[in-house]
C-alpha cells in the first residue's frame, strides 16, 4: 500500500503533528507514505527528521503547480488522505480529469464549524472521511455527507511512560519536574496551572488570566505555545491584560519545541478554555500525563473530559464555575489523583497513536479492497514527482 498523504499547514498545530504521528505509527505497520507539503515548515522537516519522504508545496497552496504536482504523485500512489481543508481542495481537484484508475480520496475533518455553502460540492468528492469526534461526524452530517463515508477516530497521543507522568513520578523524573520548575521560577510548593495552546481567536486565553486573578497568590499559571506559532503581537497583548489583571508575576508563556513531557509532567492542573473545538489533541496529551483536566464544554471536547470522571467540564462562556471547578481540584488532592489516573486510563484505552493508526489502516484497507493493482510507479520524493 502506498499511501500520499497532504497537509497544507505552515505551521505547528495539533494537526501538523498528528500527521507527524500517525505517519510514523503507520510507518511501522509497513505502508509506504509520501508527505506533500508547505516547503520549509516544521511538519516537513519533522517528517524528514523521522526517515519519511517528503515533496514540498510551491506558494501559494492553491496553484496550478501545485495541482499539477498533486496530479503526479496521485498517479504513484494506491490512495491520498488529505488532513486540512486546502489539502481537500487540492486532491478533489486533482482528481477531476485525471487519467488512469481512480485513487481513493479520504480527508481528515478535524474542526466543529460547520461546512459553509460553498464546500458542499467538494465534500462530495471524497471516498471516506475521518472525523475525530462524534461532534464532527454530526458536521458532516450536516453537510449531507452521507454517513457511510463517515469513521470517527480519535487523534493519538504516545502516553509517556507511568514514571514521567505527573501522577507516577520516579526518583529520577521527580528531579526533573522540580528542576524544570525551577528553571522557570517556580519551586516544588507551587500550585502550577497551565495550558497548551495555539494563539487561535477560538481560544480564551484571556478567560484563563481572569481565572488566576481570582485564586490565590501561590497559583501560577504557565502558557505554553508551539514555536511556530508564536506571536509576538498576541503575547504582549496577553502580557499586558495580565499586568491589567494584576497577574503578570504569576503568568508565563513558554515557547514549546516538538517534546511536551517536560512541561506537562510540571503541571498540577490543566486547563483549556475553548468557543470550538473538534476534540483537543493538547488535552488527550495532558491525559496521557495523568493530569486532572478541565475544559471547555464545546465540540468533541465531552467525548474525552467526561463530567467527574475524567476531568471536569465548564461552560461555553468561563465564569463561576470555571473558578468552583479549579477551586475543587486545588483542595482535594485525592480528586486530581482520581481524575489524573482516569484520564490516562481512557487515553491508553481509546487514543494512543497505535489505535489511530490502526483504525485509519482499517480505512484504508477498506477502501483499497477489491480494487485491481494499478501497478503505481515509485515515488520521487526529492523532486516531488512520480
Amino acid at each position: 500500500m502506498r499511501v500520499l498523504h497532504i497537509d497544507t499547514g505552515a505551521g505547528w498545530r495539533g494537526g501538523q503533528q498528528q500527521v507527524l504521528w500517525l505517519m510514523q505509527a503507520l510507518h511501522e505497520r509497513g505502508i509506504e507514505q509520501l508527505l506533500l507539503t508547505a516547503a520549509h515548515s516544521p511538519l516537513a522537516a519533522r517528517v524528514r527528521s523521522a526517515g519519511l519522504d517528503v515533496a514540498e508545496l510551491a506558494l501559494p497552496a492553491m496553484s496550478w503547480a501545485n495541482l499539477g504536482m498533486v496530479r503526479k504523485l496521485r498517479a504513484a500512489s494506491d490512495l491520498v488522505h488529505a488532513h486540512d481543508a486546502r489539502a481537500h481542495s487540492l486532491a478533489a481537484i486533482a482528481a477531476i480529469g485525471a487519467s488512469g484508475p481512480p485513487r481513493p480520496l479520504v480527508v481528515s475533518r478535524r474542526v466543529a464549524f460547520p461546512v459553509g455553502p460553498l464546500g458542499l460540492l467538494k465534500y462530495s468528492r471524497a471516498d471516506a472521511y475521518i472525523a475525530v469526534s462524534d461532534c464532527v461526524r454530526q458536521r458532516l452530517l450536516d453537510a449531507h455527507v452521507p454517513a457511510r463515508k463517515i469513521r470517527v477516530i480519535f487523534d493519538g497521543v504516545p502516553p509517556p511512560p507511568c514514571g514521567e507522568s505527573s501522577a507516577g513520578l520516579s526518583a529520577r523524573s521527580s528531579e526533573d519536574r522540580a528542576a524544570f520548575r525551577a528553571r522557570h521560577g517556580a519551586d516544588q510548593q507551587t500550585l502550577l496551572l497551565g495550558t497548551l495552546t495555539s494563539l487561535a481567536p477560538e481560544k480564551l486565553l484571556e478567560a484563563e488570566l481572569d481565572l488566576l486573578a481570582e485564586l490565590p497568590p501561590a497559583v501560577h499559571f504557565w502558557m505554553a505555545i508551539p514555536t511556530a506559532e508564536r506571536t509576538e503581537p498576541t503575547e504582549s497583548a496577553l502580557r499586558e491584560y495580565a499586568r491589567s489583571r494584576g497577574v503578570e508575576k504569576r503568568f508565563q508563556i513558554l515557547p514549546l519545541d516538538e517534546n511536551a513531557g517536560p512541561f506537562l509532567a510540571a503541571l498540577d492542573l490543566f486547563v483549556y478554555l475553548s468557543k470550538s473545538e473538534g476534540l483537543g489533541s493538547a488535552i488527550l496529551l495532558a491525559m496521557a500525563h495523568s493530569l486532572p483536566v478541565v475544559a471547555s464544554r464545546v465540540g468533541g471536547i465531552p467525548e474525552i473530559v467526561r463530567q467527574e470522571e475524567t476531568g471536569l467540564l465548564v461552560g461555553a462562556n468561563p465564569g463561576a464555575d470555571l473558578v468552583e471547578a479549579v477551586r475543587r481540584l486545588m483542595q482535594s488532592p485525592d480528586l486530581r489523583r482520581r481524575l489524573g489516573d482516569a484520564a490516562r486510563a481512557f487515553v491508553l484505552a481509546h487514543a494512543t497513536c497505535d489505535r489511530m493508526a490502526a483504525q485509519t489502516a482499517a480505512v484504508y484497507e477498506e477502501l483499497l479492497q477489491g480494487k485491481p493493482e494499478s501497478e503505481p510507479r515509485p515515488f520521487d520524493s526529492a523532486q516531488g514527482k512520480p
